[in-house]
């Protein structure tokens, strides 16, 4: 019976302890790209069963480029997904996890975001979609419904809540439920990505194979009923004309084909009127900005 207030003590301090952690986590400010987010935003896009209308696929210039909100705003509401993966490459294993994403009933719009490097042969091994894909299923549900509840233990370096007022160098990510990673550098350097993209080509050209490949899923889309839109993302000019010239990327030829199989292709009005904090991806106001573009330019066509 003395230790009745040994007991009682404990149960306050508990308490009190898991208020300030709930205090610090509230006022903490939040990091440049919060591990616990990240790893829920891309088992939630791999593991999660819900169905849309719109599916927007690609590699990361689709994930970090398209606003699915900002889209679905311009439609009407219509559900939309942003099913972009780094350096992800679009081929049959894509089309297949598209087909199972999309709605049961009411509309059925593929939209394809290509990139040339999305066609060559490094980017069919999906090495990013199937390291998501394959993970075990108690780390999944971990990422998925445990961590986030405990997200005021999310790792933060010193510097970020030191220096809160001022940027610190290096990506702020937002990760949001609808498959968009808001995105920015800083410093941003619009030339970065030029010298890892030349690297990236050498021995791993637009594969024929890939193309055509594409070209016949399309048309088996347009004999379903499916509507589709494909388009080049807008880069940087200096981007452009490094992939028009080594990465056997034939865009005429693209929109051509693509255009005969069923494909309705959007040609991007003013294409380098938007920021790169890279010189590949698009930053968080230019991705809004296009992706209401975008947005009205499938409205337009449907």
């Amino acid at each position: 019976m003395k230790q009745q207030p040994y007991k009682y003590q404990f149960y306050i301090m508990t308490a009190l302890a898991l208020l300030l952690i709930y205090l610090v986590g509230t006022v903490r400010p939040q990091p440049m790209s919060s591990v616990i987010a990240k790893e829920k935003f891309w088992a939630d896009k791999v593991h999660a069963k819900t169905k849309y209308n719109v599916i927007v696929a690609g590699d990361s210039r689709v994930y970090r480029g398209v606003a699915s909100k900002v889209i679905s705003d311009e439609l009407a509401g219509l559900k939309v997904l942003n099913f972009g993966f780094s350096s992800g490459g679009l081929n049959n294993e894509i089309y297949n996890e598209i087909e199972e994403r999309l709605a049961n009933e009411g509309q059925k719009i593929i939209v394809l975001g290509i990139t040339p490097y999305s066609l060559t042969p490094k980017a069919q091994l999906n090495e990013h979609f199937l390291q998501e894909k394959q993970r075990d299923k108690k780390e999944i549900f971990r990422r998925r419904f445990i961590s986030p509840v405990i997200h005021f233990f999310d790792p933060i370096s010193p510097t970020e809540i030191i220096y809160r007022k001022d940027k610190k160098k290096g990506y702020y990510e937002r990760f949001n439920r609808d498959g968009w990673v808001a995105s920015l550098k800083y410093p941003a350097d619009s030339n970065a990505a030029l010298k890892s993209y030349r690297k990236n080509f050498k021995g791993n050209k637009v594969s024929a194979e890939v193309v055509q490949e594409l070209y016949k899923r399309v048309a088996r889309w347009k004999r379903e009923g499916f509507s589709i839109f494909a388009f080049r993302l807008p880069t940087t000019e200096g981007m452009l004309l490094l992939e028009n010239d080594i990465s056997g990327f034939d865009e005429l030829e693209l929109k051509n084909q693509l255009t005969t199989s069923g494909a309705t292709w959007i040609d991007i009005e003013n294409k380098h009127s938007y920021s790169s904090y890279d010189g590949s991806h698009l930053e968080e106001a230019s991705a809004v900005k296009f992706s209401r573009y975008l947005g009205q330019e499938l409205r337009k066509n449907l």
